[in-house]
């Protein structure tokens, strides 16, 4: 894809600039006391609502662990954050989680987050194009340009793939980042032809008129397989192995809760992400599991090494905890 090159200098940038010093993540490993703060940094999407859900109920103060969860609009942001040391535990779909562990970032995923729905009508991507564009199906995004949250985001990945299984070409599709929220305006006045994107704002697509070209997660990822992960540096699970037991067990209590009652989602959701309730009762949430799928990992990373987004093979065994 036509934006590539630079994102990989910018990330082998991002990789000196950490690993620089004595030893990449040593930052990570400062021993806790029972009292102090454990900083989790959350993206406020539903994806991530077991880690909201846990601090709300009560289940990390179960465990003893003093969780303060930071509201977090960067996802880029948050790996360096965890490895030196500012936050312990982060979130982020697997394809950012796997290119970070590529590049030698010492990450482990602890816990689920959320996991693929098979029937893609629990899909909560989409891949749109604006109405009356003429675009039918994702082959048809050859030559035009398709907005995505982040470069080798999970969105852009799974855009790819999806272009790529219908028989098109996405190094031939221009793909520009822009937040969610930015989406559907740039659609609308022709700064984009397509995006790929999740809810809410897939619920908005729809309601707007935008032409439905596919649901790329469920189409190109393994089906009832991890999409999302919550991690941390293996230097702070070496420092701090009941800490991370402890936090682990809270978040898979919240999966659970998550997958029991979704207006818990909407609750959290209304909270920290200022979703109001009315757009939480029209939108998809995501499928909530406390299994960490290693081969869905495995089968994304492959996903990404055949669309170029890997230059190499990740060791996913040795990317997850225990």
């Amino acid at each position: 894809m036509r934006v590539r090159k630079c994102v990989a200098a910018a990330a082998s940038l991002l990789v000196l600039l950490l690993t620089a010093g004595c030893g990449v993540g040593r930052g990570s490993a400062v021993e806790l006391g029972p009292d102090d703060p454990i900083k989790v940094g959350v993206i406020p999407v539903a994806d991530f609502a077991p880690v909201y859900i846990a601090a709300e109920e009560g289940y990390f103060a179960d465990e003893g662990l003093n969780v303060e969860t930071q509201v977090m609009q960067n996802a880029a942001a948050i790996a360096p954050s965890v490895i030196n040391g500012q936050l312990q535990f982060g979130t982020a779909a697997v394809p950012p989680f796997l290119g970070a562990v590529q590049k030698g970032l010492p990450l482990k995923a602890v816990a689920n987050g959320t996991s693929i729905a098979a029937d893609p009508e629990q899909d909560p991507s989409a891949l749109v194009a604006a109405p009356g564009s003429g675009i039918e199906r994702p082959k048809d995004l050859e030559g035009r340009t398709v907005a995505v949250n982040a470069l080798s985001s999970i969105v852009h990945v799974t855009a790819a793939a999806a272009i790529k299984a219908d028989g098109g070409d996405p190094s031939q599709v221009t793909f520009v980042a822009m937040p969610f929220p930015d989406m559907l305006p740039a659609l609308a006045r022709g700064a984009v032809d397509a995006a790929s994107l999740v809810e809410p704002f897939y619920a908005q697509s729809v309601a707007q008129g935008a032409e439905l070209l596919g649901n790329p997660y469920s189409q190109t990822l393994k089906p009832d397989g991890t999409f999302t992960v919550i991690f941390t540096a293996q230097p702070f699970i070496e420092t701090n192995p009941e800490i991370v037991e402890k936090f682990a067990r809270a978040v898979d209590r919240g999966s659970a809760a998550a997958a029991r009652d979704p207006q818990k989602v909407g609750a959290v959701l209304a909270k920290y992400g200022k979703l109001p309730p009315e757009v939480f009762a029209k939108i998809r949430v995501p499928m909530y599991t406390d299994r960490l799928d290693t081969d869905a990992l495995a089968s994304t990373g492959q996903l990404m090494q055949r669309l170029g987004f890997l230059p190499g093979a990740v060791d996913v065994e040795s990317a997850v905890w225990k």
